[in-house]
């Protein structure tokens, strides 16, 4: 199991966020993610449970573009 957190963007979905991680809001409360743990972080904006997916961006027919340009170094 990884001892870092990954992200990685869905086509057409949310961020999966592997653990370890912490998750805070604007207020400072933190929602800890397990080592080895998944959570999904709504992308469409439409979710009742932000900031986690619902899978509403499925009804909506939310389309994202994955990619993107490395930065250069």
């Amino acid at each position: 199991m990884p001892s870092h957190c990954t992200i990685e963007m869905e086509a057409n979905g949310p961020y999966v966020v592997t653990g370890p991680a912490t998750i805070r809001d604007p207020d400072g409360h933190a929602y800890e993610v397990a080592e080895g743990h998944t959570v999904r972080l709504c992308r469409c904006g439409h979710s009742a449970k932000k900031p986690f997916c619902d899978s509403t961006h499925r009804r909506v027919d939310f389309v994202s573009r994955p990619s993107f340009e490395p930065e250069p170094k």
